[in-house]
């Protein structure tokens, strides 16, 4: 997911009300009238943000028939995305990424390929009851092992955040800011290319080459 991207779905889900019918829709397609009613909001407010979303493509839509009066529309959720956002002195990271839904190809490591594949072997050869208790049990697995993953990724961004303020009490001796913005990029993003940095930091590119060359001969030689 591209910046642009990321920021027109930040855009969105920025709003309570949306996000509480986002949440509704994860569950299950719902109608405009079955949200407003569930929700306890009004029906023009919720349509009004239905279709906010629907422009943005967080959410799709089709008409159906109805036997009680005219065709209404059927809501669900169009993108599975995870977004994630860190903020702390000397740390700012903000992503966006699409993830698989049902299917999609084998995991990229053993433990998410094991769980794919208990998820697979549930819904074969078994009656609902038996499924659904083998889904229970992958759900409770899946979600256990996210709540360790985040686990050590919280300490990660601890040690990272460290890390970072040791390098800042060496960055702020650094005479000019340019040079000083220059050196929180290259430690933030990895990246030492000119061209890039110029873009990012709305610099011209002679002057960041010639910081580039000055930080070298300082810190990176």
């Amino acid at each position: 997911m591209n910046q642009e991207e990321l920021d027109s779905l930040l855009q969105i889900i920025e709003n309570p009300v949306r996000r509480r019918i986002i949440k509704r829709l994860a569950q299950e397609p719902a109608y405009a009238l079955q949200l407003s009613k569930e929700l306890g909001l009004g029906q023009p407010l919720v349509s009004k943000h239905l279709g906010i979303m629907e422009a943005a493509g967080l959410i799709t839509s089709i008409s159906e028939s109805s036997s009680t009066g005219p065709r209404r529309k059927r809501y669900s959720l169009a993108k599975s995305i995870s977004i994630t956002m860190d903020v702390a002195p000397n740390l700012f990271i903000e992503r966006g990424a699409a993830f698989e839904g049902a299917g999609g190809a084998a995991g990229s490591n053993r433990t998410s390929g094991r769980l794919r594949a208990r998820v697979r072997d549930a819904v074969t050869g078994h009656d609902d009851r038996e499924t659904l208790s083998l889904l229970s049990q992958a759900l409770k697995e899946v979600d256990d092992r996210i709540v360790e993953i985040e686990g050590e990724r919280m300490e990660l961004l601890g040690i990272r955040n460290q890390a970072m303020q040791e390098a800042a009490t060496i960055a702020v001796k650094l005479e000019g800011l340019d040079k000083r913005r220059v050196l929180f990029h290259i430690l933030d993003e990895h990246d030492t290319e000119a061209g890039s940095i110029s873009e990012s930091l709305n610099l011209r590119e002679l002057t960041v080459k010639s910081i580039l060359e000055e930080l070298e001969r300082e810190f990176f030689e």
